[in-house]
Parts: C-alpha cells; structure tokens; sequence
C-alpha cells in the first residue's frame, strides 16, 4: 500500500512537471513605427514591412521609434514603452488552431486609452493605428511564433 502511494505521488509530480515544462512560449517582436505624410521616407528598419506599409496606409514617411522582442508565456504580460508617456501592453491568451490571440493594452498614466484583442496567424504579423503623435500617429506591428 505504501509503494503505491509512492509510485502514484512520483507519477503525479512528473505529469505536473511535464505540463509545466511543455507550455507554449510566445516569441514576440513589436515594433512601433511614427507614419506621417510627408517626404517620402521608410526607415531602414522597417524594409521587409514597406510594401505592407504603403499599400495599407495613407502615409509617406515610416519612422522606427522602438523594437522589442520578448519571450512571454500564456497570461504573461509584456510592456513596450511608447512615446508621450504611453505604455504598450500585451499579452498572449492562447492558441485558437492556427492562431495566437493577443490582449492589447495602451495606458497613459495608468488610464486605459485603447484596449483591443486580435487572432494572429501563428509565424505572421499585423501592422494595427494607434494614437496620434506629433502630426501623425503610431503604429504597431506584432509579430508572434508560438514554440
């Protein structure tokens, strides 16, 4: 009787370890981009999303203002810090089939300014508006790998 309290107790301890070990991470870059019009101008950082930039946007002028890359698990929360005392947060929900849900968070001074969710194909990106700034506004580019 004690060898089996034993054994079930040891099998119990390497599932949990096992499923604690096997959860998903999610690779995450975002990058925040200033669009304005303007002299035509993409920001070198920003070549491989040009086409995407331009075809979408009613902009000329691409400027990279920040980059970030960051491994978050499901429910964590990663921060990116915008201009004008913005702060950007996101957080990974979960996988639905081939897609990453993201939560999407912008606080000024730690007031709520823009809440969103979005499904990103696992390996894509979303380019998404953001809050005016300095004649133009900000956008944000998420791009996600879930490993």
């Amino acid at each position: 009787m004690i060898y089996r309290k034993a054994l079930f107790t040891v099998v119990c301890l390497c599932l949990f370890a096992t499923g604690a070990m096997g959860q998903t991470r999610f690779e995450t870059r975002v990058r925040v981009i200033h669009a304005a019009v303007g002299p035509a101008h993409v920001d070198p950082g920003l070549g491989d999303l040009a086409p995407d930039l331009s075809s979408v946007f009613k902009y000329t002028a691409y400027r990279l203002v920040e980059s970030r890359q960051m491994t978050l698990e499901q429910g964590q929360t990663g921060r990116v810090a915008l201009p004008d005392n913005q702060v950007l947060m996101l957080q990974p929900q979960g996988m639905d089939k081939d897609r990453i849900t993201y939560q999407i968070v912008i606080e000024k001074q730690q007031a709520q300014v823009f809440e969103t969710r979005i499904l990103l194909k696992n390996r894509g990106s979303i380019t998404i508006g953001g809050p005016k700034f300095e004649r133009g506004v900000l956008l944000m580019n998420i791009s996600g790998t879930a490993r």
